[in-house]
């Protein structure tokens, strides 16, 4: 099944979306958002395969929304409603990395069969990364027979420390997949791969539990509001960041102020030669 997030203003064109025979066409809808506001919340917590979106909302444009979605996750899809004239706005977009545009008004029919299109590219797309991963894998499974296997495990150990301190000293800042795979050389589809191989956690799920962990110590170790928290750990939404400190820690993080509880360093043990 593929995972479609849709996101529009307008309620009668939830309403209607909502209504589509998804699960016959192997797509499950996860989420009929109202704003871009909510969608980019949920992307920071969720992985989604397509979405579909309004180009134009309040608080966050669907293309400001598209952009943050394939930061996320590269391999997305991204399809955007627009009326006519917004035509130059989806022109834009598809620049951007954006798949394909629907004109409003359109039948249920030509929704259907541009998000049926989008699954396919999506489909390909994915197997033909597999497909690469494996002789890369293979490539390099080739290149260890020539070395010792205990240099390359610790070539290996030193490599995703890196990463995990770099994650570490930048937590408080807009860190993305894009931006950590730029600065170690790696696509993001290797980057992805080889961190969930490494730690058996996706990189989001890294970043979310760093940033957590600091916001505990905050919590514990300083008077800072929530909001002043917030802003330090690389989180702008404040309601949001009291959503996922409870769903990672059990707690609002007022009762984890006043519990006294001590937060553990997550990825400690990845970065052991690291001073953090």
């Amino acid at each position: 099944m593929y995972r479609l997030l849709i996101v529009d203003d307008e309620a009668i064109i939830r309403q209607g979306l909502g209504m589509l025979p998804w699960k016959e066409n192997e797509i499950e809808v996860v989420g009929i958002l109202k704003d871009g506001i909510e969608a980019e919340e949920w992307i920071d917590s969720q992985e989604i395969d397509i979405l579909l979106t309004d180009i134009r909302m309040p608080g966050l444009s669907g293309i400001e929304l598209a952009k943050r979605t394939l930061q996320n996750y590269p391999d997305a899809k991204v399809i955007l409603l627009t009326g006519y004239g917004e035509f130059e706005y989806a022109r834009e977009a598809i620049s951007l990395g954006v798949s394909d545009y629907i004109l409003k008004p359109s039948t249920p029919d030509e929704i259907m069969a541009c998000v049926k299109n989008a699954c396919e590219k999506f489909n390909q797309e994915k197997k033909t990364k597999i497909k690469l991963e494996e002789l890369e894998s293979k490539i390099q499974g080739y290149s260890a027979l020539v070395k010792p296997a205990e240099e390359i495990l610790e070539a290996e150990d030193e490599r995703i420390g890196k990463i995990i301190k770099y994650i570490y000293e930048n937590y408080d800042r807009e860190l993305s997949l894009s931006v950590l795979s730029e600065e170690f050389h790696f696509t993001t589809v290797y980057m992805s791969h080889y961190i969930k191989k490494e730690t058996g956690y996706t990189f989001l799920e890294i970043l979310t539990s760093v940033r957590m962990y600091y916001a505990a110590k905050y919590l514990t170790e300083t008077k800072l509001k929530n909001g002043e928290i917030c802003s330090k750990i690389g989180i702008s939404d404040e309601r949001y960041f009291g959503q996922i400190f409870k769903k990672n820690y059990g707690m609002t993080p007022y009762e984890y102020r006043k519990s006294g509880s001590h937060a553990v360093n997550p990825f400690q043990k990845f970065t052991e030669t690291a001073q953090l």
